[in-house]
């Protein structure tokens, strides 16, 4: 059967929209997909693939330039976009919806460009890498979602058709919902008949009219098996004394403690019908939702939804008389939303700036009244960025590094260096857990995994009288039947070892505390080691992508950074040696990035700035 030379390249899949592309399958040769979303995905992704369409084979690309691209939008693909696609919108209309925000246009704006990067870098980036490999090969993208009209950037020779069919159904069936209730409503008003007995709910065993400080969580109150967030907190101040902040919840966690004053906030679908029906309206005519300008609607119904989302927490809040400042877990994932109420609410927001890394990401944002940063450095840099929004800043260090300086607990497999001269702490990504994630995504696939412990096992072949302690966030990937020759190997060299102590908090500081040298992927971790002054090199590539975290920022170009094998095993062998200039250039890195912050005070300073605040 004849068939058409082009990429089919769909945003994603479910059971139903599947049929379409098994009908497109029969005229083109190539059909992917990036992502599935209906029920079992691994037998769901074998079935497609045997008739023929796969995932997006990103992981098999043979190069990828910048893996910036799906990550921290260097060039700012994003902001230019949006700048393009806003200018006509009359922000001084939503006023009334927003009532006690101030610049409510650039906060807006801010809020928006987090839609519009996490197109960019979720689905554009992974065209873009496509076309990079086949510049020849023509690509219809083809998507189901009114949103992804919002991708800011696509290749030259890429169609984008948006067929928004299960948008659509969606949305009738959300009018059907609505009638549903409208009807149910007027019934029950004109009903003669007795209501029966609701069922009694149990009061809350918290007055939340009485608290005046808040803890807004991320996730709950641990980093999965890492460590618990205790940032807030303290055990000699009862400032921070934990029953003493009421604890928001917006991920959808209980409280791990029945004394602990929690707070889970409702979402906007949960608003009556009238305030659904009545911020509709308002909006509907206040943005121009009847322009014939199709790419700028998801634009508008992202602020519809932020609208929404924001009267729902005012509701919340409403709760909260005395409520005066908000401390912010995890910065730049806080919802706008719940920023924008507090504000309106007079509630001071403070936030402290969970990595450093994000200081020079352009698709990353904060919206806080008060922010307190990694360095000095970080605050002269988003200063001048469009992304952070704040009306006062401080630097005050990463404030995990205090881990640095706390005593734990010895692990004996862990801690005996044996006969080795020098520690070594390797820290690698974890790898997705099913084959059809790992296929799409560029950096967490299970070939980058091989390829960098690949060369870590060289390493330690050559440098035999190092010990190798190889450190990730999870481990579990190891088990995988794709791994098992892998994990084989890696026993015969007696000088690695695998670290699995996950039951004791931050222990992974404690590695990075008893350890000569840190090398491996850029981390978080890995800026709080070199810091405090620790030897350290990044291994910034994988076996198709040429860098990972230097085209975001380069360390100032130093020899920090490791573009490929050669280099990384050359600086190794410094580091091992003792070399004093690169030792001193990755001091001065440190002090510039980093300055003296990184002494053990951090969160010190944190309570004390806090406490600070009028």
């Amino acid at each position: 059967m004849f068939h058409f030379s082009y990429d089919i390249i769909f945003s994603e899949l479910t059971y139903v929209s599947s049929f379409f592309a098994i009908l497109i399958r029969v005229f083109f040769q190539k059909v992917y997909y990036v992502k599935l979303t209906s029920g079992k995905r691994e037998t769901f992704a074998i079935f497609l693939r045997n008739v023929g369409i796969n995932p997006l084979p990103v992981a098999d690309l043979k190069t990828i330039s910048t893996f910036a691209d799906a990550d921290s939008d260097p060039k700012g693909y994003s902001w230019t976009w949006l700048d393009k696609k806003i200018k006509h919108f009359q922000f001084d209309k939503l006023g009334n919806l927003f009532p006690g925000v101030k610049n409510l246009d650039e906060k807006v704006c801010i809020y928006l460009l987090d839609f519009v990067a996490l197109k960019l870098t979720s689905l554009g980036s992974k065209l873009i890498f496509w076309h990079e490999n086949f510049p020849d090969r023509k690509i219809i993208f083809i998507s189901f979602s009114v949103d992804d009209l919002s991708i800011p950037k696509l290749p030259d020779n890429c169609l984008r058709l948006v067929i928004p069919i299960p948008g659509i159904l969606d949305f009738f069936r959300l009018v059907f919902k609505v009638v549903v209730r409208i009807f149910l409503k007027v019934r029950s008003l004109v009903s003669f008949k007795p209501k029966l007995q609701e069922k009694l709910r149990s009061e809350p065993h918290f007055d939340w009219g009485k608290y005046e400080h808040a803890y807004v969580t991320h996730s709950g109150l641990k980093y999965g098996s890492l460590y618990e967030k205790s940032l807030y907190y303290s055990g000699t101040d009862s400032f921070f004394e934990p029953k003493n902040l009421v604890h928001f919840d917006y991920s959808g966690c209980n409280s791990p403690s029945e004394e602990l004053p929690w707070f889970q906030l409702t979402p906007a679908k949960k608003l009556s019908l009238k305030d659904v029906v009545s911020i509709s309206l308002k909006l509907v005519f206040a943005l121009n939702f009847l322009s014939i300008e199709l790419s700028s609607l998801p634009l508008k119904i992202r602020i519809l939804i932020l609208s929404l989302k924001f009267h729902a927490h005012r509701k919340d809040l409403s709760h909260f008389k005395q409520l005066k400042r908000a401390y912010i877990d995890y910065d730049i994932v806080c919802p706008k939303s719940l920023i924008l109420a507090f504000e309106s609410y007079g509630v001071l927001t403070i936030g402290v700036q969970e990595r450093f890394v994000y200081t020079y990401y352009k698709s990353a944002t904060v919206v806080l009244d008060h922010y307190l940063v990694s360095s000095n450095e970080s605050r002269l840099v988003m200063e001048q960025s469009r992304n952070y929004w704040f009306t006062n800043s401080l630097p005050v260090g990463q404030y995990r590094t205090d881990e640095f300086f706390r005593k734990f607990p010895k692990i004996t497999n862990e801690d005996s260096v044996g006969v080795y001269n020098k520690r070594v702490l390797v820290l690698g990504y974890h790898s997705d857990m099913t084959w059809v994630e790992s296929q799409v995504n560029p950096l967490l696939n299970w070939q980058a995994q091989e390829h960098f412990l690949n060369e870590i096992m060289e390493l330690a072949g050559e440098f035999k009288d190092s010990l190798f302690t190889l450190r990730y966030k999870i481990i579990d990937w190891l088990e995988l039947p794709y791994f098992s020759k892998l994990k084989y190997r890696l026993k015969e060299f007696p000088n690695i070892q695998i670290s699995h102590e996950y039951g004791i908090s931050f222990y992974s500081y404690y590695l990075v505390q008893n350890s000569d040298i840190i090398i491996g992927k850029h981390t978080s971790l890995l800026d709080e080691a070199i810091s405090i002054g620790k030897p350290a090199l990044v291994h910034d590539y994988s076996h198709n992508i040429k860098s990972i975290i230097g085209d975001t920022f380069d360390y100032f170009g130093s020899r920090v950074i490791c573009k490929n094998f050669d280099s990384f095993k050359e600086r190794f062998k410094l580091l091992l040696n003792g070399d004093l200039d690169l030792e001193l250039e990755i001091k001065e890195v440190s002090t510039k990035l980093y300055g003296d912050l990184s002494d053990g005070k951090v969160k010190e300073r944190v309570h004390s700035a806090i406490k600070s605040i009028n």
